[in-house]
């Protein structure tokens, strides 16, 4: 997909901006199986390693939101969504770059509370800046694309951004994925001379929401009875490299043992999403 003009500038001016559907039917549905299986625990025979233990069987009964990065080590299709030269393209284009290397996914599972679950925070996202969790890459230039598998908005928890809020710098501490009360975080990360601008991710399936790595996002509770699905792919440019002063993450162990500040983040583990004239 080629991006006009206007949509770089929005993309520049508001840290964030939603594509058309993306995504057929059928894709979309096999993607939802995909991340159902990896979040319940199953692992394709012959497949990679979970990067750490792997997630339980996802209790019907519990409100937490279940987290799986590098889903694409376990299972065909989220390998095939990971690498998708349509989403690598327009991270490109938003990064300025002619070639885009995956730096990891996620598959999420928000489980559906219904309306009376409004108060409950277990399946929350927090305020965060993606780099916040990143800075031991050597650019805030990232790319997220964040991929409905349903209709998505805030009744089923759908991701919510701060407008503008990639131009705010890296905030302190703002590695916060994992909290749960939004409006602490709020108050902790608002600025007085920049207005809080809370704007919901509203999306068909198959829509795909690309955000900054600086941008604010978080979302709240899933007030349907349906489980909440999505996919997400982390991108980086290929000159991505360690940078040694940076707040440790395990990104880093899949150089090996020999990595020094200043190696790209290359090889099996960070492969090629997408590049000019391949």
């Amino acid at each position: 997909m080629q991006l006009t003009d206007d949509d770089l500038a929005i993309y520049r001016e508001r840290g964030h901006w939603i594509s058309p559907v993306l995504y057929s039917e059928a894709e979309i549905a096999e993607m939802r199986t995909a991340v159902m299986d990896v979040c319940s625990g199953h692992k394709e025979p012959g497949s990679r390693y979970w990067l750490g233990s792997g997630p339980d069987e996802i209790d019907p009964q519990s409100p937490r939101i279940t987290q799986v990065c590098n889903a694409w080590w376990v299972n065909k299709r989220m390998r095939e969504a990971a690498l998708d030269p349509r989403i690598g393209s327009i991270g490109a284009q938003f990064m300025g770059t002619d070639e885009v290397r995956l730096w990891h996914d996620q598959a999420i599972h928000k489980p559906g509370l219904g309306p009376d679950g409004v108060d409950e925070q277990a399946g929350n996202v927090g305020w965060h800046q993606d780099y916040a969790h990143w800075q031991c890459a050597s650019t805030d230039n990232f790319v997220t694309a964040w991929v409905a598998l349903q209709d998505t908005d805030l009744e089923n928890g759908g991701m919510r951004t701060i407008v503008g809020s990639h131009k705010w710098d890296l905030r302190d501490g703002a590695y916060t994925f994992g909290e749960k009360n939004l409006t602490e975080l709020e108050e902790r990360f608002r600025r007085d001379d920049e207005p809080w601008i809370d704007e919901p991710c509203i999306l068909k399936a198959g829509q795909v929401s690309f955000h900054h790595a600086l941008t604010f996002h978080g979302s709240g509770p899933n007030l349907t009875n349906n489980p909440r699905l999505c996919f997400i792919v982390h991108m980086m440019p290929a000159d991505c490299a360690v940078n040694d002063a940076g707040r440790y993450h395990q990104n880093l162990d899949l150089l090996g043992p020999d990595k020094r500040s200043g190696d790209l983040f290359a090889g099996p583990c960070f492969p090629q999403i997408w590049a000019d004239g391949a």
